[in-house]
């Protein structure tokens, strides 16, 4: 909200008026009445070179009252790519040029935009009068309907944020590379053909059954939410239906999330326990791994990257056995000094 300035005294023949989504102005009598009696409440939102961003009832309405001039907030921090289109005054000339990532992206910056009038809104209006400030203003509207309506000339908000969620999946640390992958490529097919839903589908129910996949597999994770995982993995693999299979995913991660968070509040030393346990359990099922292979077979086949791993494993399990050998000892001679029972 800082990225912006006031201007009580901008030339209202100054401001152009590009494409609008908003073709039907409805009955302007009441909003005139209001401005006449208190004044404009709302600034009329511009670009810095004058382009209309938000606010064309108000704009109207003072024309309708011969205002030489008004007041707006001058959006300072909005692209070039959003000004350009924004001044389009053909709506299908606009659909034609953007592609889904491009109109996303543009959303995206729009939907900030009018988010950031009505938060100002929201403030003005604490300082007036409620009744007023309704009519000053257009009806209450959801900034992501706003923002879609603006760029497709339709409420195709789902779509855009579903492409939005896609491309912060690719920008996250956290994603496994074959899921980037998976993603990357399903955004430049979306990109080509336009078809984003069920790629979105897919990608979100890959991502959700990974994250399962990891639970059910970690052995340091509480034995309930492992058992959660477990059975959610396999009923999703019974379900065909992808929008099913992306609800299903959803609700699944939720559950395992709860089921998880249910040990936040169990006693410190009774985690410990329970985490030594779950290595002893590891540790058990894979003794003896060292007679399945040969070094000769391991130094000969490991890729780089396994190697290293196989390295970093090695040195960190000698620094935690030689911790633990020593704890164990200090515990033997506490136990050693302790008086017998009589």
């Amino acid at each position: 909200m800082t990225d912006g300035r006031l201007d009580l005294k901008y030339s209202v023949d100054s401001i152009k008026l590009g494409h609008t989504y908003r073709q039907e102005l409805g009955d302007l009598d009441e909003l005139c009445q209001s401005i006449r009696t208190i004044g404009l409440l709302h600034p009329i939102v511009i670009s810095p070179d004058g382009l209309l961003i938000s606010g064309r009832r108000r704009l109207e309405a003072v024309k309708r009252l011969r205002w030489r001039q008004v007041p707006v907030w001058i959006a300072t921090h909005i692209s070039d790519r959003l000004r350009t289109v924004m001044a389009v005054q053909h709506e299908n000339t606009i659909r034609k040029d953007l592609t889904p990532l491009e109109a996303a992206e543009l959303y995206a910056e729009l939907k900030s935009l009018y988010a950031e009038e009505a938060a100002r809104r929201q403030a003005s209006t604490r300082f007036g009068s409620r009744e007023h400030g309704a009519v000053d203003s257009t009806a209450p509207q959801d900034a992501r309907v706003q923002a879609a309506r603006a760029i497709t000339g339709r409420d195709s908000h789902g779509m855009l944020e579903q492409v939005l969620e896609l491309k912060r999946l690719v920008d996250s640390d956290d994603m496994p590379e074959w899921l980037r992958t998976q993603t990357e490529q399903a955004l430049a097919e979306l990109n080509a053909d336009g078809k984003v839903h069920g790629r979105y589908l897919a990608i979100t129910t890959a991502k959700a059954s990974h994250e399962l996949e990891d639970v059910a597999t970690d052995p340091a994770a509480p034995e309930p939410a492992r058992h959660t995982a477990q059975t959610e993995l396999e009923h999703l693999a019974a379900i065909d239906h992808p929008a099913t299979a992306a609800r299903e995913a959803r609700r699944a991660t939720r559950k395992v999330r709860m089921s998880a968070q249910g040990w936040s509040d169990i006693e410190p030393s009774t985690r410990d326990a329970l985490a030594a346990r779950r290595l002893a359990t590891l540790i058990t099922q894979h003794y003896g791994w060292w007679d399945t292979v040969s070094p000769q077979a391991v130094a000969e086949h490991l890729t780089d990257e396994q190697w290293n791993m196989l390295t970093a494993f090695h040195e960190a399990s000698t620094t935690f056995m030689r911790a633990a050998i020593d704890a164990r000892a200090a515990l033997d001679r506490r136990d050693g000094d302790m008086p017998a029972a009589s």
